[in-house]
């Protein structure tokens, strides 16, 4: 098997791109890497995207993108995994080259949402549920995560500030981060006084809609090491699913696809996850950020909150997350984000994050999932220089 590697990344500043269609995002986000290694290099495509069909009456995006970006002589895919979209397009782009297909393939996601009004947004992306579920309920994605909240409150005895708390991270790690909508700090006053969106959570609470495009150069290690590139080692991913409806689980607070995916990339990546130096969560509630780091298992059930609380998950802590702002204050470009994440940890990983740096570190973590944990993926990434 070939072993794979990311030579580069580019992303664009998330936000309201009101000025700017689907596809000047994609070429704004992946043209500067075309520009930099030549279109004669790239292989293959992998794009993923949730809502080009509902929100900009787009599709057949594979072909769309290379056409945008004059790739003429390329394989190319749209992946559509709902919000793990990009991270479902890289790990198809891991597997393509691990076995020997390509050499070089150019990989992530694109979003823009800002098309849509609020209520239609709200309704492109309640379809990561089951959606008969949805029509006969009038559940969404934030109702749920307000009952997740609801009862991990009274089953663990936790207070919604320690929830929340997550999100004032976000906020405070977003300040330095060039790339983040939301470049500025929140306390948790601010942040349990906030107008409501879905009992108990509040604005604060909840990733907002949002426009971005971010991609990544993925390669063999052969075609890095021959040219003297520098790089970032793929080590492990894994992907699983969950049930679409909640009601069908056995546990609404327990995110099974994570877990399995997480072990799955842990198990190829040869490592534990306390090994892991610095983790990239989907946290698009403050809830589901909570839950995702009890599903890997950096901390014990009804352990995260108060955790996150106590600042063990801040950038200078020990298990340093979302350390660009994370969904909440980076910003939610659904079918993005995963590029996103996985950037970041490429950035921390090659010592490139400048203010928001964490400390030598060698192993990350991309953790993105789809329809409150109905499908995951779970990516992890080691420094060049290390021999796993």
């Amino acid at each position: 098997m070939t072993d794979v590697v990311i030579i580069d990344y580019n992303v664009i500043k998330v936000g309201e791109h009101w000025d700017k269609s689907l596809g000047d995002l994609i070429f704004e986000a992946s043209y500067p890497l075309i520009k930099k290694y030549g279109n004669d290099e790239i292989e293959a495509l992998y794009i993923g995207n949730m809502l080009s069909e509902f929100a900009n009456i787009q599709s057949n995006l594979g072909a769309y993108a290379a056409d945008i970006l004059g790739l003429f002589d390329i394989d190319a895919f749209h992946v559509n995994c709902a919000e793990a979209s990009s991270s479902a397009a890289i790990y198809q782009a891991v597997l393509a080259i691990k076995s020997g297909r390509y050499d070089v393939v150019l990989a992530g996601g694109v979003e823009k949402m800002t098309d849509l009004l609020y209520r239609k947004a709200v309704e492109g992306l309640s379809l990561a549920l089951n959606a008969d579920l949805v029509r006969m309920t009038g559940l969404n994605l934030a109702s749920v995560a307000g009952i997740m909240t609801k009862e991990y409150i009274k089953r663990y005895n936790v207070t919604k500030e320690m929830i929340t708390s997550i999100s004032v991270q976000d906020h405070k790690n977003a300040v330095n981060s060039p790339h983040a909508q939301y470049r500025y700090e929140i306390t948790i006053d601010q942040a349990i006084n906030a107008p409501p969106i879905a009992d108990p959570l509040t604005i604060y609470d909840v990733t907002s809609i949002s426009d971005g495009g971010a991609f990544l150069l993925l390669a063999s290690r052969k075609y890095a090491e021959e040219r003297n590139l520098p790089y970032i080692k793929v080590l492990g991913v894994g992907m699983a699913i969950n049930t679409l409806s909640i009601v069908d689980r056995n546990d609404i607070l327990e995110f099974r696809a994570t877990t399995k995916a997480c072990k799955k990339a842990l198990s190829e990546a040869k490592i534990n996850i306390s090994d892991v130096n610095v983790y990239e969560i989907n946290d698009d509630f403050s809830i589901t950020g909570i839950l995702s780091l009890e599903a890997l298992g950096v901390f014990g059930k009804g352990e995260a909150a108060k955790n996150v609380y106590e600042g063990r998950t801040a950038l200078t802590s020990d298990k340093p997350i979302n350390t660009f702002g994370g969904l909440k204050a980076r910003g939610h470009p659904v079918g993005a984000t995963g590029a996103y994440q996985t950037a970041e940890v490429c950035m921390q990983l090659m010592n490139k994050a400048g203010s928001n740096q964490v400390n030598n570190a060698k192993y990350g973590l991309i953790q993105n999932y789809g329809g409150l944990d109905s499908i995951a993926v779970v990516m992890i990434l080691g420094r060049g220089d290390l021999n796993a």
